[in-house]
């Protein structure tokens, strides 16, 4: 399965979109200038893994001219949400360029008219980031990438606290602290299984 932190490519298609893969929305040529107030409680985006993703996304759809399998130019105000395997990214069109939007900005924008609106299916290969994420999560049963209400985060074990507290980091730095837990984790229990032996 691809994800939104890789080199993607933004599918149409003809049928209905099967909303537990990775999916887009494009709501283009809006009639009305009405924005709306939204009130209510939204999940906070993971702390340290959404703004990687975020970046890669923006740089994606802002540097790639050919994103869209059909043509297509972006009109000011357009909206665009992707939904990935772990959350949904919204952004919208303005100023000539694709810009982030908060998921309660997109809930006050989504309401407005729009004359097309489009679904396709996200193409691509899984990212390095997301396949050692998924790695981990299997060999613990623990996601890495999970969401929390009013930005707090808690820990499950050592590794975590040290993964989300400690210096700021890229994505290499994080995919390579991420992999030597893996191999720590996989190493300690082949010697668990030797010694039951």
């Amino acid at each position: 399965m691809c994800d939104v932190n890789g080199p993607f490519k933004l599918c149409s298609c003809s049928e209905k979109v099967d909303k537990k893969k990775p999916y887009w929305v494009l709501k283009s040529n809006r009639e009305d200038d009405l924005e709306h107030m939204v009130l209510g409680q939204f999940s906070q985006p993971n702390v340290l893994f959404t703004p990687i993703v975020r970046r890669n996304i923006l740089r994606r759809l802002n540097s790639v001219k050919s994103i869209f399998d059909f043509d297509y130019t972006p009109k000011e105000r357009d909206l665009l949400k992707l939904c990935g395997e772990y959350d949904e990214y919204y952004c919208e069109f303005k100023e000539g360029k694709w810009r982030w939007l908060e998921n309660f900005e997109y809930s006050g924008k989504k309401s407005g008219k729009y004359r097309n609106k489009l679904k396709g299916y996200i193409d691509g290969s899984k990212s390095k980031l997301m396949s050692v994420l998924d790695e981990y999560e299997t060999i613990t049963k623990t996601s890495l990438y999970r969401n929390d209400d009013f930005w707090f985060f808690e820990p499950k074990n050592e590794f975590e606290e040290k993964l989300y507290y400690s210096k700021k980091m890229n994505q290499k730095e994080i995919i390579e602290m991420i992999q030597e837990e893996i191999q720590r984790l996989r190493a300690r229990a082949a010697k668990s299984k030797k010694a039951k032996k």
